[in-house]
């Protein structure tokens, strides 16, 4: 698919710019190797916007509103993308599909999912499905190991508008809690035959819950044995996301 020129070369021009702390239009030329003309007008429309200035000498420099293009970048983006590949390369070698997700305001929100590369996927995806933080093992697991002050205000969002079920997992939750965090992961067992089974680990940086990583199978195929197969590969590709995150933030 072909793509619109005009819009590339700008962000040539913005890319080259960015390197230096102000250029003038012939270093622009060079780097970006664009006739003159065609950069001059660049420039122009980018200092009509509010993007670039000049400065002394005949040099251009850019304003602090190129922040605004990168403003809806956040952590979780970060996350995700950092984390994909990652997630990936491992499903392709325990075969069981893994998802990445980020806290979404009371519930755990799949950012990415590793299912359509799997061969014993239960579903096409879940990219997009949105879990409780008690009923899911993706919840369970944030919910277990973020902060404590995170934690209060998720239970106290959990108290104000319960989920159906939830009265009887608040109920019980400093129990779920403090198993989880005794077990180092999140688990959600199916409650009929033919239901799929999760398990999810944190992914931490800095003491703070980043995302969450799970790995989903048959419901009959979560056994003990499975467990301790794949637990110790959650934790340390999850441990392998955070330091690659670390990387790039």
């Amino acid at each position: 698919m072909e793509g619109i020129r005009s819009i590339s070369r700008a962000f040539a021009v913005l890319r080259a710019m960015n390197q230096h702390q102000g250029s003038e239009l012939r270093e622009l030329h060079t780097l970006t190797g664009l006739p003159s003309p065609t950069v001059y007008r660049i420039l122009a429309t980018l200092r009509r916007e509010g993007y670039v200035r000049t400065v002394g000498g005949g040099r251009y420099q850019l304003t602090a509103r190129v922040r605004e293009l990168g403003a809806g970048y956040t952590e979780k983006l970060l996350i995700v993308d950092v984390a994909a590949p990652i997630a990936l390369r491992m499903t392709r070698r325990i075969r069981w599909p893994l998802a990445i997700g980020t806290l979404d305001g009371d519930a755990l929100c799949v950012r990415y999912s590793t299912m359509p590369y799997s061969p014993l996927a239960v579903q096409a995806t879940t990219v997009g499905h949105r879990l409780g933080l008690l009923e899911s093992a993706m919840g369970l697991a944030y919910l277990g190991f973020c902060s404590a002050e995170e934690r209060a205000i998720l239970i106290d969002l959990l108290r104000s508008a319960p989920a159906p079920g939830a009265p009887a997992e608040l109920a019980r939750l400093d129990d779920l809690l403090a198993l989880t965090r005794r077990r180092g992961y999140g688990l959600r067992l199916p409650h009929n035959p033919g239901q799929s089974a999760t398990v999810a680990v944190p992914i931490c940086s800095r003491g703070q819950v980043l995302a969450t990583l799970s790995m989903t199978t048959f419901g009959r195929a979560m056994t003990q044995a499975t467990l301790a197969r794949h637990v110790p590969i959650l934790r340390q590709t999850a441990d392998e996301i955070a330091r690659a995150f670390a990387g790039a933030s």
